[in-house]
């Protein structure tokens, strides 16, 4: 999993960025799959930050490799998980209307 990127998306025309720190990402990818909870914490701490409200619908993050294939999930409004955009691309969410915006962390929080 190293080298994991962070999309944030929304499927809107307003758009933010989730500035995540790649270790971060790295250190508690199988964590966060593995329960709500931790997703929860995880939008509090990076999301709020980037003036994302948890509660604001299909508010999501997906895990990508360096080849753009999603590799994890993306949640909405009630951080279900949504399984049909496993293993997409991100030209795919961009054809669903799906705004994607990248960040890239410079540097750590």
């Amino acid at each position: 999993m190293a080298n994991c990127v962070a999309y944030n998306i929304r499927h809107s025309l307003k758009s933010s960025t989730m500035c995540v720190p790649l270790a971060e990402l790295n250190r508690s990818l199988d964590d966060l799959c593995a329960n709500i909870g931790k997703i929860q914490a995880f939008i509090d701490k990076y999301g709020k930050s980037a003036g994302v409200n948890k509660d604001d619908a299909n508010v999501g993050i997906i895990i990508v490799n360096p080849g753009k294939k999603i590799v994890d999930m993306s949640f909405s409004q009630n951080l279900g998980i949504d399984k049909m955009k496993v293993n997409s691309s991100a030209e795919e969410l961009r054809k669903n209307k799906f705004t994607v915006t990248v960040h890239f962390p410079s540097t750590p929080f």
